[in-house]
């Protein structure tokens, strides 16, 4: 038996991750890390460059002017034309590049630079100083001239920045738009693996939302990946473990009301046998007293009156005390006429202040008599406990058979009790602290019958309680 707790709007949104898109977006992430990873390296390789390229530079001008002092000290040029800044001026320059020789007394007399065209620069203002910051440091080249261990000058070279923040700006633009592509496409891929991985969860995930449903016959197939099969072999061994203590548990709750119900009714044949034919013996035997005195022994006539009426509210009051212990319209006239009858005897005793309603739908002769008298005893102490605690106006029963989804042949007996009175507050009725004796019986009475018992608030604020049990006459019924 399930005991489920409902809300007339249960439905409410899950806020949770999917596994697939979790694993996508991490793998985004590392490959975002490496994207800037690769992007910093990249920066450094064209900065590395331009520095490399103004070291190539730096030795050309001083192997040249060193050429010219080793021709000055043959006699073949003269110290005054040191340096022959013509020679170098024709050396071929980058663009943005230059190149300058500084006097040991600090003059700079000679420098060669080429020119900047600003008009196709696409790098900002702020990735130049960032780039410049940052990767240029040491992309200005300082080599000594040294000749015949005197030093003759400082030649300096370098690039502007602007320019190599251009050329760093067009390699990582091409890397990005292709790494891009990269990553896109890795990431279809993994989703795809990743779902194909993963699709098995699905079914898992199904077997447990159906035993949480209380279909305990579930079981999930083995499957390829050895995680996965390890949880189908331990969710069907708890499935396997739990169905079986279910059905015990179901079987011996069965056999507890199906003695008490047969005891019952032992005790209501015992005493219609026995106590109410005495006691109608005794209403006789006064009677009969009665008329043997006649008006000879007034004392004697009032005596045997009394003793028919005592007799006559002990026989009243033992027919109610049958009526609870075995209505006897269970057993002559079905579980309609019973029900039907107990309601009667309700909105007697209620008066106007209370309206009772029995309905049903279909024919309830077939059922077996513990069956019909188990929904008997559910349905009287649903009545009782809405009387008791819940004040209502009105109060209805409705009983009906009904065909079980995905069965052909079979059926389900469908049990609603409803009133408008004091009902319990949702909070309570959600925390499960909607509890009390009749509650408890019912839930046994249930449970013994393979059921399943739903309480939530009524749309008139009282409680409703929903019962279905597997129709006992059909072939096939499901274990709840």
């Amino acid at each position: 038996m399930t005991t489920l707790i409902e809300r007339h709007n249960p439905d409410a949104g899950d806020g949770r991750l999917d596994l697939k898109w979790v694993l996508v977006r991490r793998i985004i992430l590392v490959a975002m890390i490496c994207v800037a990873g690769g992007a910093a390296l990249l920066l450094r390789d064209v900065a590395g460059e331009a520095t490399r390229q103004n070291e190539e530079l730096a030795q050309n001008v001083a192997r040249q002017l060193l050429l010219q002092l080793n021709r000055i000290d043959a006699a073949l040029d003269r110290p005054d034309r040191f340096p022959d800044w013509g020679a170098i001026a024709t050396s071929s320059l980058g663009e943005g590049q230059c190149v300058s020789f500084i006097k040991p007394g600090g003059d700079r007399p000679n420098s060669n630079c080429t020119g900047v065209d600003t008009r196709n620069q696409i790098s900002p203002a702020w990735f130049q100083r960032w780039f410049s910051l940052v990767f240029m440091r040491n992309a200005t080249i300082d080599r000594v001239l040294v000749h015949r261990d005197v030093s003759h000058g400082t030649i300096t070279t370098q690039t502007e920045p602007s320019v190599v923040a251009d050329r760093a700006l067009q390699a990582l633009s091409k890397m990005l738009g292709l790494w891009a592509v990269m990553i896109g496409a890795m990431c279809v891929l993994v989703y795809i693996v990743v779902e194909q991985a993963l699709r098995p969860t699905t079914e898992i995930l199904s077997g447990l939302n159906r035993l949480s449903n209380g279909n305990l016959s579930c079981r999930l197939p083995a499957f390829r990946l050895r995680e996965l099969d390890r949880i189908a072999v331990v969710f069907n061994g708890l499935a396997q473990k739990l169905q079986s203590t279910t059905q015990e548990r179901t079987e011996l709750a069965r056999k507890l009301v199906d003695a008490q119900e047969q005891e019952r009714r032992h005790i209501a044949r015992e005493l219609h046998d026995d106590v109410a034919q005495r006691l109608n013996a005794l209403s006789c035997s006064a009677a009969s007293i009665k008329n043997a005195v006649g008006k000879d022994d007034p004392f004697a006539v009032k005596e045997s009156v009394e003793l028919m009426v005592m007799a006559s509210e002990t026989m009243r009051s033992l027919r109610e005390t049958l009526t609870h212990l075995r209505p006897p319209e269970i057993d002559d006239l079905g579980l309609v006429a019973s029900l039907n009858a107990l309601g009667a005897e309700h909105n007697r005793r209620a008066g106007a202040k209370t309206r009772f309603v029995v309905q049903t739908i279909g024919a309830f002769d077939d059922l077996p008599a513990e069956t019909a008298a188990h929904i008997y005893r559910i349905v009287q102490e649903g009545l009782n406990n809405a009387v008791r605690h819940a004040e209502a106006s009105n109060i209805c029963v409705n009983l009906e058979r009904v065909q079980v989804a995905g069965h052909e042949h079979g059926r389900s007996i469908e049990l609603t009790i409803t009133d408008d009175g004091i009902g319990p507050e949702a909070d309570a009725v959600e925390a499960k602290r909607v509890s009390g004796v009749g509650l408890i019986g019912m839930r046994e009475r249930v449970h013994a019958l393979n059921g399943e018992l739903k309480m939530r608030q009524s749309l008139s604020g009282g409680l409703e309680l929903h019962i279905r049990l597997p129709d006992s006459s059909t072939t096939e019924m499901r274990v709840l």
